[in-house]
């Protein structure tokens, strides 16, 4: 297993092995490292929503919040990383607060998680998410005073929402919000082989 021992620990060599047991996590962002090498550059970030058929004023302005998000706290150590890169060894550092705590604190999948707030805030039969439930699951996990989180989560769930919705009045299906988590339906959308 590739997963950190605790939330501060890095995960083992690069912090993702394809054939081994990665979290899900670990599997989301490997998407964005198309080389293995376990760094993202901020061009990978930009070349991964191209390739999940973003434009490019919004692969710009993720590759911009993404990199200068999260640079720092999984790259950089004493001084910010002069060339904004992500570590995958060190993602798990990067989970923010005012998020549905789908994700452990090592980056793992809380299942059991994911189907309570999803049954919170979809509707019956709670087959779909609709953007306004979605907006509404925000505001019921903000954390006082948390700008960045609300700010992070606020975005995720917007390219979330661009990324999957097909003009379905039901919304987005679950099965394809989870496989956001563990990054599987960005291969189905791009095309592309997956790692593992």
């Amino acid at each position: 297993m590739v997963a950190p021992v605790d939330g501060v620990a890095p995960a083992p060599g690069k912090g993702f092995e394809p054939g081994k047991k990665n979290t899900a996590l670990q599997q989301h962002v490997a998407f964005f490292d198309p080389d293995g090498d376990g760094v993202i550059w901020p061009t990978d970030t930009y070349k991964g929503f191209r390739d999940l058929k973003f434009g490019i004023f919004l692969s710009l302005l993720s590759m911009v919040v993404i990199h200068g998000g999260f640079s720092y706290i999984t790259f950089g150590k004493i001084l910010p990383d002069p060339f904004f890169r992500l570590a995958i060894r060190e993602m798990h550092r990067g989970k923010h607060g005012s998020d549905t705590s789908a994700y452990t604190t090592v980056g793992e999948f809380d299942n059991d998680r994911f189907n309570h707030i999803f049954d919170m805030y979809s509707a019956e039969p709670h087959t779909h998410l609709t953007f306004s439930q979605g907006v509404r699951m925000l505001h019921g996990n903000m954390n006082p005073f948390d700008f960045f989180g609300w700010f992070a989560a606020a975005f995720e769930w917007l390219a979330t929402y661009i990324l999957l919705s097909q003009n379905n009045p039901k919304g987005i299906p679950k099965d394809d919000v989870r496989a956001v988590y563990n990054g599987s339906v960005f291969y189905i959308i791009s095309g592309r082989k997956p790692k593992d």
